[in-house]
């Protein structure tokens, strides 16, 4: 996974945060992917860095939405599991991880931490049901 900035047309204003990802060193890297208005506004956004544990960015930003200038911000870095982008995590989107089963595609290698680990295996079905789980709790009697 590779997190960068530009100032790109197309983005959130200014300078945002893109990131761009690739099963294995030996693979091309994939299209970049805006971070959307989460992460980016319409002032600057810069110097991107994972956790040590993968489970946060930290980036600096010059939005001045009551946090001030140039304050350093983090976000979680979270799997996406609503493969079709229909806002719900569901069977469809469980038959679609299925269906790329033992390949390296990038947007299904979610587990064990969000950017995966080279393939599409049991490690993202489980990553995946966390997420189904709790977006479909079970019906009470």
């Amino acid at each position: 996974m590779l997190f960068f900035t530009s100032n790109r047309s197309g983005g959130q204003g200014s300078w945002d945060l893109y990131m761009a990802r690739r099963a294995t060193r030996k693979d091309v890297w994939g299209p970049p992917t805006n971070l959307g208005p989460v992460v980016n506004s319409t002032e600057g956004q810069g110097g991107p860095k994972v956790s040590f544990d993968g489970s946060a960015l930290y980036f600096y930003s010059l939005r001045s939405d009551g946090a001030g200038q140039g304050d350093i911000w983090q976000t979680p870095v979270l799997p996406t599991v609503d493969f079709n982008a229909d806002r719900k995590v569901d069977l469809t989107d469980l038959v679609m991880l299925i269906q790329n089963w033992g390949t390296n595609d990038p947007r299904y290698d979610i587990g064990p931490l969000p950017w995966g680990d080279g393939k599409v295996d049991i490690e993202d079905l489980k990553v995946f049901m966390t997420y189904y789980e709790k977006a479909n709790p079970p019906a009470q009697p």
